[in-house]
């Protein structure tokens, strides 16, 4: 099964609109694909919702537990600095290295900028197939 670590944005955009990213979300909770997560970034999902979209404490929640039961949780061991422009955005390929993923899915320019890293090709949604 193909290994992914999905960036903060696909979550956030797989819940409220169409697209690339629900649809890699739903391959998620089918289990079509294995997506990695670090507890660093279901954090940060979860403040992105409460402070930038006012998303119900109850509909966090709930959002939060399919995100968690339908992926594997890693606890990364290594700190890296690979992304200089956005430095918070580190903890995507430290969850990816730690996961050994394939592929990191993401709509950020400071990843995309990347291409890849260790063999993790990082893309965007509309390029993952």
């Amino acid at each position: 099964m193909t290994k992914v670590v999905l960036d903060t944005n696909i979550f956030i955009s797989a819940l409220f609109w169409k697209g690339a990213p629900y649809n890699i979300f739903q391959k998620v909770i089918n289990n079509k694909i294995e997506n990695f997560i670090s507890p660093e970034i279901l954090k940060e999902i979860k403040e992105k919702l409460l402070n930038k979209f006012s998303l119900p404490e109850e509909k966090l929640q709930e959002f939060l537990e399919i995100i968690v039961f339908s992926s594997k949780v890693v606890y990364p061991k290594n700190r890296l600095d690979v992304v200089k422009q956005d430095s918070k955005d580190n903890k995507i390929i430290e969850c990816a290295v730690e996961a050994r993923a394939s592929f990191i899915i993401s709509g950020d320019k400071h990843l995309l900028n990347i291409k890849e890293y260790n063999k993790i090709k990082i893309i965007s949604p509309s390029n993952f197939k």
